[in-house]
């Protein structure tokens, strides 16, 4: 009996481990999306026109803009960037038309 007892100890202790695990994998997830969800806030509610003048290098790819590689405004988040970063048209909250629009936005726009 007693060898029962201790088998049945270790399974539950395992079974708890086990939950454990789970409960930290998903409160990490919850945390993950917890921050996404603030970073995204944070980012509607500081949106601005970006000045021209004031930006050499895209938002998304980091390359530098000349002659050859123009600036682009995302229409949603003002944002800079360049062709192929801002390669998705999406209506907006400012605009019903489908308007250049960046990854994350797109993203953002259309879940």
């Amino acid at each position: 009996a007693v060898v029962s007892t201790q088998s049945t100890g270790s399974d539950e202790k395992a079974s708890l481990s086990k939950e454990l695990e789970k409960t930290r994998t998903t409160l990490n997830e919850i945390a993950q999306e917890h921050s996404h969800l603030l970073y995204q806030q944070e980012k509607k509610n500081n949106r601005k026109w970006e000045d021209d003048a004031e930006v050499k290098f895209c938002k998304a790819c980091f390359k530098e803009f000349g002659v050859s590689l123009r600036k682009h405004h995302c229409r949603n988040c003002g944002a800079i960037f360049c062709d192929e970063c801002s390669q998705f048209r999406s209506s907006t909250p400012a605009s019903k038309a489908k308007v250049r629009v960046c990854g994350p936005c797109n993203k953002e726009l259309n879940p």
